[in-house]
């Protein structure tokens, strides 16, 4: 039954009982964020990336031309899709250049790939292939990868570092 259904008494009945709902037993934080978590699901298409190769061992690339920088990096792949990322640290930010290639081929252009941190968002423009984020702040991030404004595929989250 929809809206247009209901008789007007009935709908400002709901209305009221709403208004009361939410100051009497109003929804817990927790029930919030589970239904955001939920809504991320609307992208269950989506495919998740799996990591392939762990992160290099850190003191065999950290500081090696004693630049004072760290440098690891981490390979997803998914359904002959991979994208390579090399991270490298100086202090509390991270730069992450990346190719995102398929069939050994930089992958189709028109494609955007978008850096996801707990603080922000940042999409580029892939070219041929290639992206690079600079000064990402270090800590949890993924990388998604979209084609014609929709989510193609993304990489579980890591740590950028």
């Amino acid at each position: 039954m929809s809206d247009q259904e209901l008789h007007p008494d009935d709908l400002e009945l709901l209305d009221r009982l709403g208004r009361i709902a939410a100051v009497v037993d109003p929804v817990p934080d927790a029930v919030v964020e589970l239904g955001r978590a939920a809504f991320e699901l609307r992208h269950v298409d989506t495919a998740l990336m799996r990591l392939m190769t762990g992160t290099l061992d850190e003191a065999a690339v950290r500081d090696a031309n004693g630049s004072g920088m760290a440098s690891h990096l981490i390979v997803f792949e998914h359904e002959g899709v991979s994208i390579e990322l090399e991270m490298s640290r100086r202090g509390d930010f991270a730069n992450v250049v990346g190719v995102v290639m398929r069939a050994e081929r930089p992958y189709a252009a028109g494609s955007q790939v978008l850096l996801e941190t707990s603080a922000s968002l940042t999409r580029l423009d892939l070219d041929d292939g290639q992206f690079t984020f600079e000064r990402v702040p270090v800590g949890l991030a993924r990388i998604v990868l979209e084609h014609d404004g929709a989510r193609v595929m993304s990489t579980p989250w890591f740590d950028a570092r």
